[in-house]
């Protein structure tokens, strides 16, 4: 193998990686915007609650889903 074809892998290995990091913490920060509206304080208006609370659990199930499929794809070897 060449430098160059040494060197293509070695960018293209990098850029999966931080691509890889970079996907892990959009998916906690969306977990962690779900968290935080979950949390609803007791004066919330009734209209308010029901919407904060749907948009909370959307977040965190997209959040999940974000930052657990990186890390199951490494596990399970299919994004070799």
């Amino acid at each position: 193998m060449t430098d160059t074809n040494y060197d293509q892998l070695r960018v293209r290995y990098r850029a999966r990686t931080i691509r890889r990091k970079v996907t892990i913490g959009i998916g906690l920060l969306l977990l962690m915007a779900g968290y935080a509206l979950l949390a609803v304080s007791p004066d919330t208006p009734s209209q308010w609650v029901l919407i904060r609370v749907f948009v909370g659990f959307a977040l965190l199930f997209i959040g999940f889903a974000v930052a657990i499929l990186p890390i199951l794809s490494r596990l399970t070897g299919g994004d070799d």
